[in-house]
């Protein structure tokens, strides 16, 4: 039986939303499966349904909602020139095994990294650097990945100070700050799902321009499968280390962090600026609790895709390039 690139193609988009789910998922939900106020013992299966359900309807939506994020992610527009089938083959499957090795291991690491990491370097490895469009790949891409967390540490910051009390706290009401708390979450899942749905479906239909009517939605709808299952069978494993990043915030600050990085995270994919919703939940995480220790964490893990995820995913782009070439 042969196997088209067509059917790899999508079997790798496949493996490439898979693995985002598994890695990604568990992030959105971490702080909901944390032990409660009163002792009792954190939940496990519930959030991360709540977060795979919510990723997967935001990435069936994405369709309609995040065209302009579509764009930003074809081959066509990152590379003067269109690549072949088997470079975005590799592509996908590079930013797959460093995702999967990161879940494994454990490490919260950023997709849309991953993405770029794999299709930057195995361009300029396979074509050289002037294949690159790099004042798109620099406006249209880098400054909003970078500038994303540091919004959202900033203006949570601000609205946080303005919003807080002065004088005696009240206590705030557990079953309103449950309902609010589990609608963050739901939130910040949905905006993962039409932010990183766009950029897997973009590598996804480029295998699928012979069948413009299938383009359209084939690869959203095997995203959205994708990245439910991952979160069901692996979501679980970058949890503890998620956790910990949530540990020293309260249940409120927790619900306000998730609505500020769903708000700057769905405005992104809205208006076609690329952002890590990792990483705007980490800036967010930063700027609501305000102390130095939390602080330093979340900009460690902000600058770590850069110097790590990128050469990481490009690297394995590029062994997994040599395979496809000998195949």
């Amino acid at each position: 039986m042969i196997v088209s690139i067509e059917e790899l193609g999508l079997a790798a988009l496949f493996a490439l939303a898979f693995a985002n789910g598994a890695n990604d998922a568990g992030k959105s939900v971490a702080s909901l499966m944390m032990p409660g106020l009163s002792g009792s013992p954190p939940r496990k299966r519930k959030p991360l349904i709540w977060g795979g359900f919510f990723t997967g309807i935001g990435s069936v939506s994405a369709i309609l909602i995040s065209g302009r994020l579509f764009t930003v992610f074809t081959p066509q527009s990152l590379l003067h020139t269109t690549p072949e089938s088997s470079f975005v083959l590799a592509a996908l499957a590079g930013a797959t095994l460093w995702i999967l090795a990161a879940t494994i291991l454990r490490l919260p690491v950023s997709s849309t990294h991953a993405i770029i990491g794999a299709l930057v370097l195995l361009a300029v490895y396979l074509y050289g650097v002037s294949v690159i469009q790099w004042g798109f790949l620099l406006y249209r891409v880098v400054l909003p990945l970078a500038g994303g967390p540091i919004a959202a540490l900033v203006g949570i910051y601000i609205i946080d100070r303005l919003t807080r009390r002065t004088g005696v706290q009240g206590k705030p009401r557990p079953r309103l700050a449950s309902i609010q708390h589990w609608g963050s979450g739901a939130a910040v899942s949905y905006a993962r799902g039409i932010n990183d749905a766009p950029k897997m479906a973009a590598l996804g239909a480029f295998f699928l321009l012979a069948n413009p009517s299938e383009a359209a939605w084939v690869p959203y709808s095997i995203v959205a499968v994708a990245v439910l299952l991952g979160s069901l069978v692996l979501g679980h494993r970058v949890v503890v280390t998620a956790i910990g990043r949530h540990a020293a915030l309260d249940q409120v600050q927790r619900s306000k962090a998730g609505a500020a990085t769903a708000l700057v995270v769905s405005a992104g994919a809205i208006f076609g600026a690329p952002m890590s919703t990792t990483q705007v939940h980490e800036g967010s995480n930063a700027g609501i609790g305000g102390r130095q220790s939390v602080i330093k964490s979340s900009l460690r893990s902000m600058l770590l895709p850069w110097l790590v995820t990128l050469p990481g995913a490009g690297i394995f782009a590029i062994a997994v390039s040599y395979l496809v070439a000998m195949l």
